[in-house]
C-alpha cells in the first residue's frame, strides 16, 4: 500500500458513496461502516488490488476516512487520550494523564485535516467556513472542540479536541486522586450547602470545569440548577437541572445568543442557583447582580493565576458591561457577591489540584480581603494540603444562617492544634 494507492483511490470512492447516499443514508452508525467495508472491498478487488497485509491496511484507512474521522479514528476511541491537538498534517499531539506526547498519527495534507474537522461539526450545526474561520462547538460524546482555518491559521487547519471524562468524579473521587484533601472537601461540601457563592479560577487544563461539575452535584435535589455555557460542557449528576448553551450567528440572519442573553434570561426562569461555565465577557455583571439578588449559592469559573488575579480579572470584565461607573462602584458589588475563591493549578507533573481555597471580605472602605484556609505546598518532593489558620468569620456566619454549621477547628495549623 502507498500514499499514491489512497490518493488515487479515495476520490473516486468518495464520489461513488456519494451517488449511493440515498441507499446508504437512512443506516445507523454502525451498518453504515459494515456496508462501505463490503463496497469498498468489492471496489479494490475491481480496481486490481492484491489481497494481503497491504490492501487490509488501506481498506481499514479508507473505511475510517469515508466514514469515520480518517487518520483520527483510533484516537479517538482510545478512552485514556484526554486531548488531541492537530497542529498540521504530520503534527498530532495527544494528552494522556496529564501529560502531553506527540503521536505516529499523519495526515496526507491540509486539505484532509479540513475534511475531518468539516465532518467532526456534522452534528454540531456550528458553521466553519472562510467568513467563519474560528468555531467551538460540542460533539455528540461530549467532547469540546476547537477549530481555526487559515489564513487566522498560518500553518494550515488547526484543531483542538477537550474529551470527557470516562467517568464522572465526585468530590470523594478527587480526594483519593489527591486534587484536595478531605478537610477542603469538607468545607467546600458545607459551603455548597450553605448556599456561598463560589469563583473557581485557574488556567487552562487545571481541572475548574471537573471541580465546578463535582460541586454542582452536591446541591440538594429540591433546588433547581440552570446551567449556562457558551459551549455546553459540564456533566453534573442533579435531579434538577436546565442547560443551555449559546449559538452563534449563522447564515441567513439568525441571531446569535450570547452568554449575556442567557444569564439574562435564565433569571426568568426561577432558578434557585446558576452556574456559569465560564465568565469571560459582560456577562459576569449580570451573574454578580443576580448573586446579590437572591440567587445564593452560584458558582462559575474564571481563568486567572491565582484569587487576587480572579478578583482584578472580574473588575476588568463589569468594566465591559459597565464602562461608565467608576472602580470602586465596580468593586463593591463583586465583594458583596462572592464568599469564596479556589485556585486550581497542574503541576509540570501533569497533576490537577485546588491550589488555594480563600475566603473573600472587605474593608470598611471596600478594599478586598483574600484570606487563604487551605494551600497546597510541595515539602520534601511531595505535595501537600494544610490549612492556613485563620478562621473565615463572614463565611461561617453566612452558612450558619441557612442552617449548616462547620466547625473553625479545622482551619487551624498543626501547630495550633497541639
Amino acid at each position: 500500500m502507498t500514499a499514491d494507492d489512497l490518493s488515487t483511490l479515495l476520490p473516486r470512492y468518495r464520489e461513488r458513496l456519494v451517488g449511493l447516499d440515498g441507499e446508504l443514508g437512512p443506516l445507523g452508525d454502525e451498518q453504515r461502516p459494515l456496508a462501505v467495508t463490503v463496497l469498498v472491498e468489492s471496489w479494490l478487488s475491481a480496481d486490481g488490488v492484491a489481497a494481503g497485509p497491504p490492501r487490509d491496511r488501506l481498506l481499514r484507512l479508507m473505511v475510517d476516512e469515508l466514514t469515520g474521522y480518517g487518520p483520527l479514528q483510533e484516537v479517538l476511541t482510545d478512552a485514556s487520550i484526554t486531548e488531541v491537538m492537530v497542529n498540521g498534517p504530520d503534527a498530532v499531539f495527544v494528552e494522556i494523564d496529564g501529560r502531553l506526547q506527540r503521536t505516529g498519527v499523519r495526515f496526507q495534507d491540509s486539505a484532509q485535516v479540513r475534511a475531518v474537522i468539516e465532518r467532526l461539526l456534522l452534528a454540531s450545526g456550528r458553521r466553519l467556513d472562510d467568513g467563519a474561520p474560528m468555531v467551538d462547538a460540542r460533539l455528540p460524546d461530549g467532547s469540546r472542540l476547537n477549530a481555526v482555518l487559515p489564513p487566522i491559521a498560518v500553518d494550515g487547519p488547526v484543531l483542538t479536541i477537550r474529551r470527557p471524562a470516562c467517568r464522572r468524579l465526585d468530590l470523594g473521587s478527587l480526594v483519593e486522586s489527591q486534587a484536595l484533601s478531605a478537610e477542603m472537601a469538607a468545607f467546600l461540601h458545607a459551603a455548597v450547602l450553605g448556599r456561598c457563592n463560589l469563583l473557581i479560577s485557574g488556567g487552562a487544563g487545571t481541572g475548574k470545569t471537573t471541580l465546578l461539575a463535582a460541586l454542582c452535584a452536591l446541591v440538594p435535589g429540591g433546588e433547581r440548577i440552570i446551567v449556562l455555557e457558551d459551549v455546553a460542557e459540564l456533566a453534573i449528576d442533579h435531579a434538577h437541572l436546565v442547560r443551555q448553551e449559546c449559538r452563534p450567528p449563522r447564515p441567513g440572519g439568525t441571531a446569535e445568543v450570547t452568554l449575556r442573553h442567557l444569564v439574562r434570561n435564565s433569571l426568568r426562569m426561577r432558578p434557585d442557583r446558576l452556574v456559569i461555565g465560564e465568565v469571560r465577557g459582560p456577562e459576569a455583571a449580570d451573574m454578580v447582580t443576580a448573586m446579590n439578588t437572591g440567587h445564593a449559592g452560584s458558582m462559575t469559573t474564571l481563568h486567572a493565576n491565582g484569587p487576587a488575579d480572579a478578583l482584578a480579572r472580574l473588575d476588568d470584565l463589569l468594566l465591559q458591561a459597565w464602562p461608565a461607573q467608576p472602580a470602586h462602584a465596580l468593586r463593591t458589588p463583586v465583594l458583596s457577591a462572592l464568599d469564596l475563591l479556589v485556585h486550581c493549578e497542574r503541576s509540570s507533573a501533569g497533576d490537577r489540584a485546588v491550589a488555594v481555597v480563600a475566603a473573600l471580605d472587605t474593608t470598611a472602605d471596600h478594599q478586598p480581603i483574600i484570606t487563604p484556609l487551605f494551600r497546597r505546598t510541595v515539602e520534601d518532593g511531595g505535595a501537600c494540603f494544610r490549612p492556613c489558620g485563620d478562621v473565615p468569620r463572614r463565611v461561617l456566619e453566612r452558612m450558619a444562617g441557612r442552617g449548616v454549621y462547620f466547625p473553625p477547628g479545622l482551619f487551624a495549623t498543626a501547630e495550633e492544634s497541639r
